[in-house]
Order: structure tokens, then sequence, then C-alpha cells
């Protein structure tokens, strides 16, 4: 730090603590205060101008996630001032929390000299609590790699127990590792109980089964109705139907139908109130049981925005908080991600960009399924997407589902012609193909629930229940027992489509 380039300082605290801060920082060799902000726009206007390098705000201001993660992409690191017992939600933000009694010059000193993040900071000012909270984790979490005996049982079952959030880890069970104890929903296997008895006769202490490793599958797909909506609704159905917890959430900020689909219009304020809470960091597992209601067994959902002209409102940073409480409620976590849209030259500097969310969604996915019509406007709307996710990074396994095949809109060789489509003009050479059958899907929508719940047998259904057995032999969970004969006499492959 050199005395001719002193580094700015931005203040925007409460009371006369200011007036004493600004009088200290004066006799600081290498620090300036370069603005008194009045509010939180103050003083993300001037770190966009590059004025400051550090930002001492005062909590009561209402400093959340997107605000910090928004500075810090402009390269300024904050300070909140705030009450002792708010220190730890503060610091699962990415910020510097300050109880209010504590001098903050030796951190605005340190933050100033170091151009890492604020975990180096907090190692010299503190170094009982440096790595305690990583920035994004929610408070009251513990360090990577720590255990604490009945820690997880008792911080999950007292948020969740009231709001009949089931714990993952603490009950039932599931094909490739369940929770620790059987629920009477999941008896135990006899097996499992003659195990249990052996261990116990050897004197061998009881080790409760390790809860399998969330999955999150993003669905998305072309412009127009596809049937997003619809693949993920019953892909979540047939990954619960397992017995594993799953969660449903409805991020298409654009035109989300989720909720509607399902019957739940009314029931919850949803994707809004919960990136909201993810913000200010209080989103725990009761919040999170209260706000995606349960819509089936095993499946919990999550409604989506209520008008597309709030989807300021969704910053991908409070995405990834809300996908870390979601994967701890269920070892299934299924997306529907707004489509791509055409981005604003520049994005907006004062907020999320109009595709941060999707390109957050998918880069995060460990399954992205892209869905798309099985007509020609649809295939090559289906094409173009194809194209456009070429060009994001992404890690997870993409597999192509073509919706309401049917030969009235495809042609009589209407499974061959889409696949013959798909491999010349996008090198997709395994498409899943999921026949048209109104009749359930006016079933389903009629009562509000799935095509497991609105009963018959369809192709259509057969298709995401192998869809979903895919998704779990690539998770390492196989289909459960009662399951492996049945398989034998499902069709194995699509039955040709023929003209309506």
């Amino acid at each position: 730090m050199s005395a001719r380039t002193p580094v700015g300082v931005l203040l925007a605290l409460e009371g006369s603590a200011e007036e004493d801060l600004v009088r200290r920082l004066a006799t600081e060799p290498g620090l300036t205060v370069v603005r008194r902000c009045a509010d939180l726009a103050e003083v993300t206007a001037a770190v966009i101008a590059g004025l400051a390098r550090v930002a001492v705000l005062d909590a009561e201001l209402g400093v959340d996630r997107t605000l910090v993660d928004r500075l810090r992409g402009h390269g300024a690191r904050t300070i909140v001032c705030c009450d002792a017992a708010d220190v730890p939600r503060y610091d699962a933000l990415g910020t510097l929390a300050l109880a209010r009694e504590v001098d903050p010059v030796p951190a605005i000193r340190s933050l100033a000299e170091e151009r890492d993040d604020v975990e180096r900071v907090s190692a010299v000012l503190d170094p009982e609590r440096a790595g305690a909270l990583q920035p994004g984790e929610p408070p009251g979490t513990e360090p990577a790699g720590t255990e604490v005996p009945g820690a997880e049982a008792s911080a999950a079952e007292h948020g969740a127990a009231a709001a009949g959030m089931a714990v993952p880890g603490t009950g039932g069970s599931e094909a490739g590792g369940g929770g620790s104890a059987p629920s009477p929903a999941a008896p135990e296997l006899p097996a499992t109980r003659s195990a249990r008895r052996r261990r116990l006769r050897a004197g061998e202490p009881e080790v409760p089964p390790r809860r399998a490793t969330p999955r999150l599958v993003v669905v998305t797909g072309a412009i127009g109705a596809p049937g997003r909506s619809t693949i993920a609704i019953n892909l979540a159905q047939e990954l619960a139907r397992h017995g594993e917890e799953t969660v449903l959430i409805d991020a298409d900020l654009w035109g989300g139908a989720i909720a509607q689909t399902l019957g739940l219009l009314a029931e919850t304020a949803g994707l809004s109130a919960a990136v909201r809470a993810a913000d200010h960091g209080t989103l725990d597992a009761g919040t999170f049981a209260r706000l995606a209601p349960r819509a089936a067994d095993g499946l919990r959902v999550l409604p989506g925005l209520a008008r597309a002209t709030r989807w300021r409102e969704v910053s991908a940073v409070s995405m990834e908080a809300l996908l870390d409480t979601a994967q701890r409620a269920g070892t299934w976590v299924v997306v529907e991600a707004p489509v791509l849209v055409p981005d604003d030259d520049g994005g907006y500097l004062l907020g999320p960009g109009r595709n941060d969310v999707a390109r957050s969604l998918l880069g995060a996915a460990d399954e992205i399924i892209v869905v798309g019509a099985g007509e020609p406007i649809g295939i090559e709307r289906l094409v173009q997407t194809l194209l456009d996710l070429d060009d994001l990074t992404t890690t997870g396994t993409r597999r192509v589902v073509v919706n309401r095949l049917r030969g009235s809109a495809a042609g009589p060789r209407a499974a061959d012609s889409v696949a013959e489509a798909l491999a010349r003009f996008a090198d997709v050479l395994d498409p899943i193909l999921v026949p048209d059958d109104r009749a359930l899907c006016d079933r389903a929508l009629l009562a509000g629930t799935t095509w497991r719940e609105a009963g018959g047998r369809s192709p259509a259904r057969t298709v995401l229940t192998d869809l979903a057995s895919t998704l779990r032999t690539a998770a390492g969970r196989p289909a459960p027992a009662r399951e492996r004969g049945l398989r034998r006499v499902l069709p194995p492959t699509l039955p040709r489509a023929t003209a309506d």
C-alpha cells in the first residue's frame, strides 16, 4: 500500500459511530474516506465508479448476500457493523462482520492491504473465528470435515419437525443409503435387521448409514411450451417414489407454471420468499419446509415467481444459497431453469443479468435435461437451444428429451424422423422420446396432480420411469429389488408413433 495512492473507504453507518470513524481514519496513513453514503444505492454506485476498495456498512441499512456479491464483483470488500448475536449470520453472507463495540480500524487496514477474500483478514483479527464459517454457509453450519455427535439431528429436527419436513440422515430409508433409523413408512428390511443383530452380538458399535450425496437435476429447454414443467414435475415424482426425499423448484423466471399445474396457487410465496431469506442468511430447514409444501409422498415443491416482472429479485448467488438448503432437505433436487433469453448489451450494472440464474443452475447441475417439442418448429428450436448450451460451461451430463411425439405432427415415422434430425443438426445420437398422451396429461392437469397419481398405464410415463431409473443408476443408486422384475416386461424401445 502506497501513501501516494491511498485506498478509498466508503462509510454508511448510523449515528455518531460514523463521525468517530471519520476522525480516526483521517490519521491513518494510506486510507482515505472518499464518501459518506446515505444508503446502499449510493454505496453501490460509488463502488461501480471505482472510488473505493473497502465499504463499511451498518447492518440496519439492509445488507444482504446479493449486495455483498455485487460489491465483491467490482473489487470492493465489505465490513458490516452489527449486533454481536448477528455476527455469524453476516459472516455467512461472505462479508466481514464486526460487533458494534469492536474497533473496525484494524479490519479496514487489513482489507485495504490484502486483495484476497475476508477469510485471511478474519484469521488476523480473530484466529478462533477464522474458518468456522465459509462464505455462503448458513449460520450454525459446522466447518467441513468436523463432526459433532448429535449436531445434525438436533439442528435439523428443531427447524423441520414442526413443519413436517423429513430430516435427511435422521429418519426414513432409501435405496442406496437412507436415514439412520427406519420410520413407520419405511420398515427395516429383514436382511438389515439380521445384520444389525449380528453386529450387536459381536459387540460392534452401530454405524448409521450415510446419507446419499444429493444430486441436482436441471430441466431446461427451448422457448415456447415444449412441456418443461410437465417433464420436471413427473420426473421428480418418479424419483420420489423410490423412497428418497425429492425437492422440486420452479426457477423459471419467465413463465413458471409448476404451482398452477399441481394446484398450489395460494399455498406459499415460494421462490421470492426463499431467495429473500437466503439473501439475509435466514433460510433454515424450518423456513424452507414452510415455503416448500409437500405435494406428494417424498416430494416437496417450491413454487415460482408470481410475475415475470419480478425476475430481478432472484440473483445467482441467492439461488446458490437456496440450492444448498434444498440439498440438505432432499437427496434429489429437480429445478426447472429459465430458458436462455437475449441479454442486454453490458448487462445490468445495478442488478442481476437476465441469464445469470440460468447459467448458475446449468453450471452447478449434475444432470441437465433439455426438453423440446416433437414437431418441426419445436425440433428447430431445440437444435438452436442445444447450440446455445454448447457455448456455456457445464459439467453435468446432458440428456435430450423430445416431448409430445406424435405422428400427426412429425409424420408416420415420427421417432425415426426426429432421431435423424437431431443426429444430423445437433449431434444428438440418443434422444429420449416421450409419446404424446393427451388423455393422461389432461386428466392430471384437471386433477392438479402427477401422471402417476392420475393413474393408468401410459407409454409416456414409462419413458419417464426409465429416465428416473437411468438417473439413479448414474448416481450409483440401483432400483429397488421389487422393480427389477418389472423392468423385463416394460417395452425396451419407444413404440412407433402413429397418426392421430
